[in-house]
C-alpha cells in the first residue's frame, strides 16, 4: 500500500492573480500524490490551497482548537489506517503537529522538540548554555517579579510573547512607568521581558537533514526590522555576498543549530551585528517568511519547501552551486494606516529601476484591508535579483525613494 501523508494546511493558493504568495508551496509540485496517499487537515482558508488530486480532505474550524486537530487525525487514521508522515510548513501549526505526532505516534518532532525553536526562553536557555550570546531575559511571572528585574536589562527592553512570530505582540518599552502601567492594566502572562540590542539585524535561512548538517543556508541583512514594519517603516532584506561577512555569519548559524539539535528542517534565523560580537535573536524551524524564499528560488534556484521535503523523504540531494558575487533582495512598503484605506495612486516601478524583476503593486480604487502576516496585499512589494550586492543595495534604496502611494481612508 502507498504510504500516507498527512499535511495541516492554512495557506490558499492564488492562481491566475498577480499574486505569488504560497507558489512554493503547492503541495501537488513537491509530493507525486500518484505515488502517496495525501490527506489534508486545513481550516477554510487552507482548504482553498489543496490539490484536486488530494487522497483525502479534513476540515477543522480553527487550528488553534489543537484538540479538534488531533480529532481530525484520529478520523484520518480510522479511514485510512497509521499516518506514515505528517507535514507542517506554518509556524503557527508547528506545536500543534507535535502534539498530533505524539498522541497517534507519528514520527517526526514532539512537543519537548518544538519547544527548542518555539519557546523563546527554552531556546535561550540552550543557546546560552552553550555559550552563545543571547539578550539577557526574564520571562514574567508576577508583576513584582518583572518590576524588579526590568531595570538589571535597561531601558528601553522588548516586551514579547514566549511563543510567536513576525514580531506579533511585541513592543519596545521605554521606561519602569510604561511597564508597569501594561502590567497592571494587564499583565503580560506567557511573555518575556528582554535586553534591548543595538546593531544590525541579519537573517540566517536554509535546511538541516536528518543528522543536523546544513545542506543550504543564505545570510541576508535587513533594512529595517519586523518589529519597525509593524509600526509603519518599510520592510526588506538583502544578499549578503561579502566573504567575511558570509564566514563570521554561517559559523555562528551553525552554532545555533547545533545547539538547539535542529534535524531535518528548514530555518529562519535574526541575529544581530553588534560590531563586536553577533547576538542571537531567535529562531523559526520553518522556510522564511514575506519575501525571502522567491528571491532566494529566483536567485539561486533552490525552493526551500522543495529541500525540506526531499530531507524529510530522504531523498538523495544535489549539490547547490551559488553564484560569488551574485545578490538579490526584496522591499515591502506597509499597508498606511489606520485601516481600510482605499487606493488612490501608487506608482508601478517596473522598467525604472536597475535589478527590480516583479512587483506587486495596488491599483485605483483597490481596497486595502487588515490581514495578518506579510503574504497579502501591502503598500507595494518589490523583488530584485541579478547584480551584486552594492547594487541591490543602491536598487532597494532608489525604490523607497521614488515609489508613491496615495490612499483615502475608507
Amino acid at each position: 500500500m502507498r504510504p500516507l501523508i498527512a499535511i495541516l494546511n492554512r495557506w490558499p493558493q492564488y492562481p491566475d492573480s498577480e499574486r505569488w504568495d504560497n507558489s512554493l508551496a503547492k503541495y501537488d509540485d513537491l509530493i507525486p500524490h500518484d505515488r502517496y496517499r495525501v490527506v489534508y487537515v486545513c481550516d477554510p482558508v487552507g482548504r482553498r490551497g489543496v490539490p484536486s488530486n488530494a487522497h483525502d480532505v479534513h476540515l477543522v474550524p480553527d487550528f488553534n482548537d489543537v484538540d479538534a486537530v488531533v480529532g481530525a487525525v484520529r478520523q484520518v487514521i480510522q479511514r485510512h489506517g497509521p499516518v506514515d508522515l505528517l507535514i507542517a510548513f506554518s509556524e503557527y501549526l508547528l506545536d500543534a503537529a507535535a502534539v498530533v505526532r505524539e498522541r497517534w505516534g507519528i514520527p517526526g518532532p514532539r512537543p519537548r522538540d518544538v519547544d527548542r525553536v518555539r519557546d523563546k526562553t527554552v531556546m535561550k536557555e540552550r543557546l546560552q548554555s552553550a555559550g552563545v550570546r543571547v539578550p539577557r531575559w526574564h520571562a514574567c511571572q508576577n508583576i513584582e517579579q518583572v518590576l524588579a528585574r526590568a531595570p538589571t536589562l535597561g531601558f528601553p527592553l522588548i516586551l514579547k510573547p514566549i511563543r510567536g512570530a513576525s514580531s506579533k505582540g511585541v513592543r519596545r518599552i521605554e521606561s519602569l512607568q510604561e511597564l508597569e502601567s501594561i502590567c497592571r492594566r494587564d499583565f503580560p502572562a506567557r511573555h518575556e521581558i528582554e535586553e534591548f540590542v543595538e546593531g544590525d539585524l541579519l537573517h540566517a535561512d536554509g535546511v538541516v537533514d536528518r543528522n543536523g548538517t546544513c545542506v543550504f543556508l543564505v545570510i541576508s541583512r535587513y533594512i529595517s526590522s519586523c518589529l519597525e514594519f509593524e509600526a509603519g517603516s518599510a520592510l526588506g532584506s538583502i544578499i549578503q555576498t561579502d566573504p567575511v561577512v558570509l564566514a563570521e555569519g554561517r559559523q555562528f548559524a551553525l552554532r545555533v543549530l547545533a545547539a538547539l539539535e535542529l534535524r531535518a528542517s528548514a530555518f529562519h534565523l535574526e541575529f544581530f551585528d553588534t560590531g563586536p560580537e553577533l547576538v542571537f535573536l531567535e529562531i523559526g524551524a520553518r522556510v522564511p517568511g514575506a519575501d525571502v524564499s522567491y528571491v532566494i528560488h529566483d536567485v539561486y534556484g533552490v525552493n526551500l519547501f522543495r529541500l525540506w521535503i526531499d530531507v524529510l523523504f530522504g531523498r538523495a540531494l544535489s549539490p547547490v552551486h551559488q553564484a560569488s558575487g551574485t545578490s538579490g533582495g526584496w522591499l515591502m512598503i506597509p499597508r498606511p494606516k489606520p485601516l481600510p484605506q482605499t487606493v488612490v495612486h501608487a506608482t508601478s516601478l517596473m522598467g525604472r529601476i536597475p535589478f527590480l524583476y516583479r512587483e506587486l503593486v495596488p491599483k485605483p480604487g483597490q481596497i486595502l484591508e487588515d490581514a495578518p502576516g506579510y503574504a497579502s496585499w501591502q503598500g507595494g512589494r518589490f523583488l530584485f535579483r541579478g547584480g551584486g550586492q552594492a547594487q541591490i543595495v543602491a536598487a532597494v534604496d532608489r525604490a523607497r525613494a521614488e515609489y508613491q502611494l496615495r490612499t483615502a481612508p475608507l
